[in-house]
């Protein structure tokens, strides 16, 4: 794996909050992250990864759209509703890749869209541009 996007990213200094009901999924995306040593909270039930929110306060939410419970456009719009979490980069991680939900997701503020199967260069990409625009909004 190329973790180059990386480099010089303390890792450590970043939540990100990892919600699918696969544990394989979750594996694999804490097995991409977990060299750059991101404090990675990983949850396999939607429900209770929703009542940790406030508590886990993610930087960065990797989150499936299709789960039990609730699905992730439910979970991204209560969460986009809570102006306390404005801060939260979202990025979907979903077998659906129809360019309507993909709108949907860009619509109820999603950050980026990345399909499955799960491609470890699409995901550090991802998640290394998204810290570049938290930190770029601290400057």
């Amino acid at each position: 794996m190329e973790y180059d996007e990386l480099t010089g990213i303390d890792g450590s200094k970043y939540t990100i909050m990892i919600v699918d009901d696969i544990p394989l999924n979750t594996r694999l995306l804490e097995k991409i992250l977990e060299k750059a040593e991101f404090q990675l909270k990983i949850f396999n039930d939607s429900r209770s990864a929703l009542n940790s929110f406030a508590e886990v306060n993610p930087d960065i939410l990797l989150i499936d759209v299709m789960m039990p419970g609730v699905d992730g456009f439910s979970f991204v719009s209560s969460i986009r509703s809570n102006h306390d979490f404005d801060h939260t980069r979202v990025i979907f991680v979903s077998a659906v890749s129809e360019s309507d939900e993909i709108l949907r997701a860009g619509n109820m503020g999603a950050n980026d869209y990345i399909t499955k199967p799960i491609n470890a260069k699409r995901v550090i990409s991802s998640v290394a541009k998204q810290i570049q625009i938290i930190e770029d909004s601290k400057k």
